[in-house]
This record gives C-alpha cells, sequence and structure tokens, in this order.
C-alpha cells in the first residue's frame, strides 16, 4: 500500500469517527433524557427505547473500537495487514470498510466459528 492511500484511508477513518463519536453522544444524551419518565405507561415505553440504544449504543463503541485501532494500526505502521494471518487486506476490502482488522477470509471464517458458538450455546 502506498503512502498515498494509506493517508487517504486515515482521513476516510477518521471523518466516520467523528460522525460516530457524534452519534454515540446524541445516542448517550437521548437515553438520559428518556429516563426522566413519570408517567407508568411512558417509562415501559422510554425503558424499551432504552433498551435499542443501548443496542445500537453497543454496536456503535465496538465500530470506533475497530476505528481506533485501525489509527493506531496506521501510526504503527501496520495498518492493512490482517491481524489473523498477516497477511495484506486487500485494498477493495479497506475500500469498503477502511478499519477492517481483518482479511475478506479471516472474517468469514471468525463469523463462522461465532455462529458455530451461538448454536452450541
Amino acid at each position: 500500500m502506498t503512502q498515498e492511500q494509506t493517508i487517504r484511508f486515515k482521513k476516510a477513518i477518521e471523518n466516520h469517527r467523528r460522525e460516530l463519536v457524534k452519534e454515540i453522544h446524541s445516542q448517550t444524551r437521548q437515553i438520559v433524557i428518556q429516563e426522566g419518565e413519570h408517567d407508568p405507561i411512558d417509562q415501559v415505553q422510554s425503558m424499551q427505547g432504552r433498551e435499542q440504544s443501548a443496542t445500537h449504543l453497543g454496536r456503535r463503541s465496538r465500530v470506533l473500537a475497530e476505528i481506533d485501532r485501525s489509527l493506531q494500526a496506521i501510526s504503527e505502521g501496520s495498518y492493512g495487514i490482517c491481524i489473523d494471518c498477516e497477511e495484506p487486506i486487500s485494498l477493495k476490502r479497506l475500500e469498503t470498510l477502511p478499519w477492517a482488522p481483518r482479511c475478506v477470509h479471516c472474517q468469514e471464517a471468525l463469523e463462522h466459528q461465532q455462529a458455530e458458538e451461538r448454536r452450541a450455546a
């Protein structure tokens, strides 16, 4: 990967990170606002909304952690290398998901393993 490509990916990752942080802050504020409900029906609806928001917040937080790891990899010079097989991640994959920590093959293997673990549980 060229330095120019790395810089382009870094900018894309940083832009997405900024947007994601805004979304997380907004959603966190919304959860706090929903906690102020006093009517029992509103409280139940609010609780359901908070649960959904917490689920989305958890997903966004995981993506933010992946983004931060990618930015760290850029600063260390290891960006674009699969964390499992240590082979280069294809440019096509990085263009689709710039913070991808794994190549397509290793990501598919991980997802298959996780699906098997869920079935076994």
